[in-house]
């Protein structure tokens, strides 16, 4: 799975990180992938799996800017360059019962960066 992400996005990544939406009731709040260990312009490959889900984007700055995604099953989304420094990002709960959804984050430690 790592080295199809890889080929498709043009990035190596050295760790993973899963999450398991069992149903509409499962969610993660706002917050920006952006840990020290990743460094200041991280590079995330989310691949998501099962039912569909909203995805939300809102500036830092300004939570009135927002943008919205649905992520099917299959999809691929990178998150790279400045978008951690200035935007949040959640998975909301939904309103309408919905099946279960694994998003599988691809990432690189900044030590191992070349």
């Amino acid at each position: 799975m790592r080295a199809r992400v890889e080929e498709a996005t043009g990035e190596r990544f050295d760790c993973a990180l899963l999450n398991l939406y069992r149903d509409e009731r499962d969610s993660v709040d706002w917050h920006a992938d952006d840990e020290r260990e990743l460094g200041p312009e991280p590079v995330v490959a989310a691949l998501s799996l099962g039912e569909t889900r909203r995805f939300e984007l809102r500036r830092k700055d300004d939570h009135r800017v927002r943008f919205a995604l649905e992520l099917p099953s299959g999809s691929l989304l990178l998150m790279a360059g400045a978008l951690q420094r200035h935007w949040q990002h959640r998975v909301p709960k939904e309103r309408h019962p919905c099946g279960e959804r694994i998003s599988v984050t691809f990432r690189r430690h900044w030590r191992s960066r070349a």
